[in-house]
């Protein structure tokens, strides 16, 4: 039985009469210990797919699931970790951890909670910094410190809304790789919302396109067939890794390129002619006539002599 699944799903938001469907027919089956991202452009229903699966909102049909039984709320079963941070601004490091620690494992001691706290700390390689405000962080290091959040709930599976998107590219690749690494240590289940294909195969076992279908739907399953660890500079020259590339983005270009609705508009030309404001005299601008319609010209036959 797949860890956590997604059963003929749809979702829209709005009232009836001028309601949006966002996703429609969503079916998805992630085992446990896989790590799968699924890649779309902004604004296709990434977000409302991972809050369907975080519980934050249920589908109008179908079912989400985890261990087989349906999802109606949030839980500590499934960590979410944001695209903004979520970090309270005047807690340390260690003390918005602890917030997560202290909720989940109420039954541990002080000192247990402590050394849970530290471990994962120091897996995101912030052990320095653990009594330093949000402030005094870089971004990269304040979603270092939003992931440790969301590992050390111990989750089942680890929901990750385009969590790199904010940061610029060299950090984006530094935790791409940290966070690859910490999979590797631990194989939680991940499932990673991102509009960026590179990324996608970078980190992934498996890579599923949302397709901007207004609504969206999920396309065909592409298996990430590439040895781990992977090397960043290594992968762009792998065979393998440029056909995954090339598959995905023509899969997401082609359903775009489908979803365009083609239509003709015949427009009809005002019928005024402008007026010339070409005066030589104030006598000429008093007894102007004004624009005049194409239709009060009149048709008139001259004779010129030769």
């Amino acid at each position: 039985m797949p860890l956590i699944e997604i059963k003929g799903a749809s979702k829209g938001y709005g009232l009836p009469g001028s309601r949006t469907e966002v996703l429609k027919n969503i079916n998805l089956s992630v085992e446990e210990g896989e790590f799968v991202v699924i890649v779309g452009y902004s604004g296709s229903g990434k977000s409302t797919l991972i809050n369907l699966l975080s519980g934050l909102v249920k589908p109008d049909t179908g079912t989400a699931l985890i261990e087989g039984k349906v999802i109606t709320e949030p839980g500590p079963d499934r960590g979410l970790v944001f695209q903004n941070y979520s970090l309270l601004p005047w807690l340390t490091v260690e003390e918005n951890i602890a917030l997560a620690v202290d909720e989940v494992f109420k039954e541990w001691t002080p000192e247990q909670r402590k050394e849970h706290i530290a471990k994962h700390i120091a897996m995101v390689k912030l052990s320095h910094a653990a009594q330093k405000l949000p402030k005094e962080l870089s971004g990269g290091m304040r979603q270092r410190v939003s992931v440790a959040r969301t590992l050390a709930m111990n989750p089942k599976v680890l929901l990750m809304d385009e969590p790199l998107s904010a940061l610029d590219a060299l950090t984006r690749a530094q935790l791409q790789d940290e966070i690859s690494e910490i999979w590797m240590s631990n194989k939680t289940t991940v499932i990673w919302i991102t509009n960026d294909p590179d990324e996608a195969i970078l980190v992934a076992d498996k890579v599923i396109p949302l397709l901007p279908t207004s609504p969206a739907t999920l396309g065909e399953t592409m298996i990430v067939d590439i040895e781990r660890p992977r090397d960043r500079k290594a992968i762009n020259h792998d065979p393998k890794f440029k056909k995954l590339r090339a598959e995905l983005i023509s899969t997401l270009l082609d359903a775009k390129g489908r979803n365009k609705v083609k239509s003709s508009v015949q427009i009809s030309l005002p019928d005024i002619l402008p007026e010339d404001l070409t005066y030589t005299n104030s006598l000429q601008f008093l007894n102007r006539t004004g624009p005049k319609r194409r239709s009060d010209n009149k048709r008139e036959e001259v004779e010129v002599a030769a």
